[in-house]
Protein backbone atom coordinates (compact mmCIF):
# COMPACT_ATOMS: atom_id res chain seq x y z
CA UNK A 1 0.00 0.00 0.00
CA UNK A 2 1.46 3.37 -0.85
CA UNK A 3 2.70 5.47 2.01
CA UNK A 4 3.59 9.11 2.22
CA UNK A 5 7.21 10.04 1.86
CA UNK A 6 7.30 10.87 5.56
CA UNK A 7 8.14 7.57 7.27
CA UNK A 8 6.08 8.48 10.32
CA UNK A 9 2.86 9.06 8.37
CA UNK A 10 0.57 6.09 8.13
CA UNK A 11 -2.04 5.37 5.53
CA UNK A 12 -5.44 5.20 7.16
CA UNK A 13 -8.60 3.69 5.79
CA UNK A 14 -12.23 4.39 6.63
CA UNK A 15 -14.85 1.98 7.86
CA UNK A 16 -18.44 2.67 8.91
CA UNK A 17 -19.98 1.07 11.99
CA UNK A 18 -23.25 1.19 13.90
CA UNK A 19 -22.93 2.05 17.59
CA UNK A 20 -26.10 1.04 19.39
CA UNK A 21 -25.42 2.01 23.00
CA UNK A 22 -25.24 5.56 24.33
CA UNK A 23 -22.47 4.86 26.82
CA UNK A 24 -20.53 2.91 24.19
CA UNK A 25 -20.73 5.94 21.89
CA UNK A 26 -19.59 8.23 24.72
CA UNK A 27 -16.70 5.90 25.46
CA UNK A 28 -15.75 5.78 21.76
CA UNK A 29 -15.57 9.59 21.86
CA UNK A 30 -13.37 9.37 24.97
CA UNK A 31 -11.00 6.76 23.51
CA UNK A 32 -10.49 8.15 20.03
CA UNK A 33 -10.25 11.80 18.98
CA UNK A 34 -12.46 13.01 16.18
CA UNK A 35 -10.90 14.69 13.17
CA UNK A 36 -12.19 18.26 13.13
CA UNK A 37 -12.61 18.31 9.34
CA UNK A 38 -14.18 14.91 8.67
CA UNK A 39 -15.67 13.94 12.05
CA UNK A 40 -14.05 10.51 11.71
CA UNK A 41 -12.72 8.81 14.82
CA UNK A 42 -8.94 8.37 14.67
CA UNK A 43 -8.53 4.81 15.93
CA UNK A 44 -5.28 3.50 17.34
CA UNK A 45 -4.69 -0.24 17.43
CA UNK A 46 -2.74 0.06 20.69
CA UNK A 47 -5.69 -0.51 23.07
CA UNK A 48 -8.18 -3.35 23.39
CA UNK A 49 -11.04 -1.60 21.58
CA UNK A 50 -8.81 -0.10 18.88
CA UNK A 51 -7.04 -3.39 18.22
CA UNK A 52 -10.34 -5.24 18.06
CA UNK A 53 -11.85 -2.67 15.68
CA UNK A 54 -8.73 -2.64 13.51
CA UNK A 55 -8.30 -6.38 13.16
CA UNK A 56 -11.97 -7.17 12.48
CA UNK A 57 -12.17 -4.86 9.46
CA UNK A 58 -12.23 -6.57 6.08
CA UNK A 59 -11.30 -5.08 2.70
CA UNK A 60 -14.10 -3.92 0.44
CA UNK A 61 -13.99 -3.27 -3.30
CA UNK A 62 -16.03 -0.07 -2.94
CA UNK A 63 -17.01 2.34 -0.18
CA UNK A 64 -19.61 0.93 2.18
CA UNK A 65 -22.28 3.33 3.41
CA UNK A 66 -24.62 2.54 6.26
CA UNK A 67 -28.11 3.96 6.28
CA UNK A 68 -29.52 5.46 9.45
CA UNK A 69 -31.35 2.96 11.64
CA UNK A 70 -33.48 3.70 14.66
CA UNK A 71 -31.51 3.47 17.91
CA UNK A 72 -28.15 3.27 16.14
CA UNK A 73 -25.55 5.90 15.38
CA UNK A 74 -23.37 5.59 12.29
CA UNK A 75 -19.74 6.36 13.07
CA UNK A 76 -16.82 6.45 10.66
CA UNK A 77 -13.56 5.06 12.00
CA UNK A 78 -10.21 5.90 10.44
CA UNK A 79 -8.17 2.76 11.04
CA UNK A 80 -4.38 2.65 11.09
CA UNK A 81 -2.40 0.53 8.67
CA UNK A 82 -1.07 -2.49 10.57
CA UNK A 83 1.20 -5.35 9.58
CA UNK A 84 -0.37 -8.69 8.80
CA UNK A 85 -3.68 -7.44 7.51
CA UNK A 86 -4.63 -6.73 3.92
CA UNK A 87 -5.39 -3.04 3.67
CA UNK A 88 -7.48 -1.35 1.11
CA UNK A 89 -8.73 2.17 0.74
CA UNK A 90 -12.16 0.91 1.79
CA UNK A 91 -12.95 -1.43 4.64
CA UNK A 92 -16.12 -2.94 6.07
CA UNK A 93 -17.49 -4.82 9.07
CA UNK A 94 -19.96 -7.65 8.93
CA UNK A 95 -23.11 -7.23 11.04
CA UNK A 96 -21.74 -9.84 13.45
CA UNK A 97 -18.45 -7.96 13.80
CA UNK A 98 -20.34 -4.72 14.52
CA UNK A 99 -22.18 -6.48 17.36
CA UNK A 100 -18.87 -7.81 18.69
CA UNK A 101 -17.25 -4.37 18.62
CA UNK A 102 -20.28 -2.84 20.37
CA UNK A 103 -20.04 -5.48 23.11
CA UNK A 104 -16.30 -4.96 23.56
CA UNK A 105 -16.80 -1.19 23.68
CA UNK A 106 -19.62 -1.48 26.25
CA UNK A 107 -17.69 -4.01 28.35
CA UNK A 108 -14.52 -1.89 28.35
CA UNK A 109 -16.63 1.08 29.40
CA UNK A 110 -18.13 -0.96 32.26
CA UNK A 111 -14.72 -2.17 33.40
CA UNK A 112 -13.30 1.35 33.29
CA UNK A 113 -16.26 2.71 35.26
CA UNK A 114 -16.15 -0.06 37.88
CA UNK A 115 -12.39 0.36 38.35
CA UNK A 116 -12.81 4.12 38.76
CA UNK A 117 -15.76 3.64 41.14
CA UNK A 118 -13.95 1.13 43.35
CA UNK A 119 -10.85 3.30 43.52
CA UNK A 120 -13.00 6.24 44.62
CA UNK A 121 -14.72 4.13 47.27
CA UNK A 122 -11.35 2.91 48.53
CA UNK A 123 -10.22 6.50 49.00
CA UNK A 124 -13.41 7.29 50.92
CA UNK A 125 -15.12 9.60 48.43
CA UNK A 126 -18.90 9.99 48.28
CA UNK A 127 -20.56 7.81 45.64
CA UNK A 128 -22.23 10.77 43.95
CA UNK A 129 -18.91 12.63 43.73
CA UNK A 130 -17.21 9.58 42.23
CA UNK A 131 -19.83 9.20 39.52
CA UNK A 132 -19.97 12.92 38.69
CA UNK A 133 -16.19 13.07 38.47
CA UNK A 134 -16.19 10.03 36.19
CA UNK A 135 -18.75 11.63 33.86
CA UNK A 136 -16.67 14.80 33.63
CA UNK A 137 -13.28 13.04 33.35
CA UNK A 138 -14.48 10.87 30.46
CA UNK A 139 -16.07 13.81 28.64
CA UNK A 140 -19.51 12.19 28.71
CA UNK A 141 -20.87 15.76 28.53
CA UNK A 142 -19.27 18.66 26.73
CA UNK A 143 -18.06 20.33 29.91
CA UNK A 144 -17.87 23.77 28.26
CA UNK A 145 -17.36 26.62 30.70
CA UNK A 146 -20.60 28.33 31.73
CA UNK A 147 -19.73 31.76 30.31
CA UNK A 148 -19.23 30.28 26.83
CA UNK A 149 -22.66 28.67 26.81
CA UNK A 150 -26.10 30.12 26.54
CA UNK A 151 -28.16 29.44 29.69
CA UNK A 152 -30.51 27.06 27.89
CA UNK A 153 -27.63 25.02 26.49
CA UNK A 154 -26.01 24.97 29.92
CA UNK A 155 -29.23 23.69 31.54
CA UNK A 156 -29.59 21.04 28.84
CA UNK A 157 -26.00 19.90 29.43
CA UNK A 158 -26.62 19.79 33.17
CA UNK A 159 -29.77 17.69 32.58
CA UNK A 160 -27.79 15.30 30.39
CA UNK A 161 -25.09 15.08 33.04
CA UNK A 162 -27.69 14.38 35.74
CA UNK A 163 -29.26 11.64 33.61
CA UNK A 164 -25.88 10.00 32.99
CA UNK A 165 -24.91 10.29 36.66
CA UNK A 166 -28.22 8.68 37.67
CA UNK A 167 -27.77 5.87 35.15
CA UNK A 168 -24.23 5.16 36.33
CA UNK A 169 -25.27 5.31 39.99
CA UNK A 170 -27.95 2.68 39.26
CA UNK A 171 -25.37 0.60 37.38
CA UNK A 172 -22.97 0.82 40.34
CA UNK A 173 -25.70 -0.03 42.85
CA UNK A 174 -26.73 -3.03 40.76
CA UNK A 175 -23.15 -4.23 40.31
CA UNK A 176 -21.90 -3.62 43.83
CA UNK A 177 -23.67 -4.93 46.89
CA UNK A 178 -23.76 -2.20 49.55
CA UNK A 179 -21.77 -4.44 51.91
CA UNK A 180 -19.00 -4.70 49.28
CA UNK A 181 -18.41 -0.96 49.05
CA UNK A 182 -17.00 -0.25 52.50
CA UNK A 183 -14.10 2.09 52.04
CA UNK A 184 -10.65 0.66 52.53
CA UNK A 185 -8.67 3.22 54.46
CA UNK A 186 -5.27 4.02 52.93
CA UNK A 187 -2.41 3.31 55.31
Amino acid sequence: MPQNSNAQSFVRCCVAIYIDNGFALDYLRYLFPQDKDTGHYQVSSAGIVGGFATYLAQPSIMPVTLSEEKGKTVCILDLPAVDGLPRNQWMQYSRTDMVRINHVLADCFDLDFYRYYLKGIQYGYEKKDIVETYVISRNLVTGEPFDTLHKRVFRREMDIMKQKVDQLKRKAKYFFDESDTNPIKPQ
